[in-house]
């Protein structure tokens, strides 16, 4: 099988995209993907057509992370450091004295696909367009 079969007709198109659909999520593949920033445009613009999720992100934009490599097993080790982070901070905060505020929390980095990032360009520019509206 070579991407030239597909160009030259003897292999259907249909048999590239159920093997594309199976790549693993940790692949290069995946990552570009979730990186393309005009592949998240055309996503984000097929979501307006057929209503589909609502743009949800942070007052801060998102910064755009590459999922190169991030598979379940690293999901669940970030996830077990997040919760002995927050471990740590309970029990620094138990033996604080009464005036002193327990450390903050800052939970490792997750990967962040280009669709978050202009949904949240997106969310941004709405918002600014509704503070001209009505003069703040």
């Amino acid at each position: 099988m070579d991407l030239l079969d597909f160009f030259r007709g003897s292999l259907p198109w249909t048999k590239l995209w159920r093997f594309l659909a199976q790549v693993p999520d940790g692949s290069r593949y995946r990552a570009s993907q979730a990186m393309d920033l005009d592949l998240a445009e055309h996503i984000l613009e097929v979501e307006d057509e057929t209503g589909g999720v609502a743009a949800q992100s942070a007052d801060e934009g998102p910064i755009l992370r590459s999922s190169a490599g991030y598979d379940l097993n690293v999901q669940v080790l970030m996830t077990i450091a997040d919760l002995i982070q927050q471990l740590n901070a309970t029990l620094i905060a138990v033996n604080l004295p009464p005036d002193k505020s327990p450390p903050k929390i800052h939970p490792l980095p997750r990967p962040v696909s280009a669709v978050e990032v202009v949904r949240a360009r997106r969310e941004r520019a709405d918002l600014a367009t509704q503070l001209e509206v009505f003069g703040i």
